[in-house]
């Protein structure tokens, strides 16, 4: 019986490159992905592997890729960036329109500041959604869409490993890109506030989302921040050599995860986690 493998892609802005990285040294084990799910970077890197752009490929664009493609700077009412960069960014690279177009099914992970609540994305126009996902509060511009205001998934849920049970994962991967950073020193400007808010943010948010994991894999980011595009190299090898690491682990879980017994147990656990 085949285990059905989800993908969990945390938050971390350029940080998320490192998943690039991840999901090379996956593909080279021959460990496929049937369900995808990301929140911010993880959203964005996400939706690049679904929509079928080569790994390579993928790796190659994080490479090359610099602030202004993303950074359009704009009049600051409700965000300095007005994160259109992004949107066109996902447009031009994926060549996909909607999430029905994807070659994996993913989700996305957005928070509706209107509601105060997390909005789950699996339809709609893919490009957008990124947009929002990737739309860090006091920097990018909020996203307007179908009534709702839409910031950064992060806000609510960094690393979205709950998000692939109920896609109907069997087995659960989660890529954290943040827990294994170096903390900064003091801050000494407005952008290096939020972004070590974030940190902490990001920090207690995947602590939470350990317990939907099966196995969690954690780059060794060291002192690359978050806005440092230029150690794109370094993130890539972190995140894939984090991952190499765990491939004898990860495939002896999947196989124990093929047993009938233990799918079983699984099952009772989770039914009564939902009765409470």
């Amino acid at each position: 019986m085949k285990v059905k493998v989800g993908l969990a892609l945390s938050g971390g802005a350029a940080r998320g490159i490192a998943h690039i990285g991840a999901l090379k040294a996956l593909s080279e084990a021959r460990i496929p992905i049937d369900i995808i799910a990301g929140a911010s970077s993880g959203a964005l890197i996400g939706a690049l592997y679904a929509s079928g752009l080569d790994i390579d490929k993928i790796e190659e664009k994080a490479l090359a890729l610099k602030w202004r493609e993303l950074a359009d700077f704009t009049l600051p009412k409700m965000g300095l960036i007005s994160g259109k960069g992004i949107e066109e960014f996902v447009s031009e690279h994926t060549g996909v329109r909607n999430f029905k177009e994807l070659k994996i099914p993913l989700a996305i992970v957005t928070t509706d500041l209107i509601s105060e609540r997390e909005v789950i994305f699996k339809e709609g126009p893919l490009a957008r959604i990124v947009q929002a996902s990737c739309s860090i509060p006091g920097v990018y511009t909020p996203v307007k869409y179908e009534g709702m205001l839409l910031v950064d998934g992060g806000v609510v849920n960094i690393l979205p490993t709950d998000v692939l049970h109920r896609m109907g994962a069997d087995f659960v991967i989660g890529v954290d890109v943040n827990t294994r950073a170096t903390i900064s020193p003091e801050p000494k400007n407005v952008f290096q506030v939020i972004l070590q808010s974030w940190d902490v943010i990001s920090r207690q948010g995947a602590e939470r989302a350990k317990k939907d994991a099966d196995l969690v894999i954690y780059p060794e980011v060291g002192d690359i921040s978050k806005v440092d595009l230029k150690r794109a190299r370094e993130l890539l090898q972190a995140g894939y050599r984090a991952t190499q690491e765990v491939i004898p682990q990860l495939k002896k879980e999947m196989k124990r995860k093929k047993g009938i017994i233990y799918r079983i147990k699984r099952k009772l656990i989770e039914r009564r986690r939902d009765e409470r």
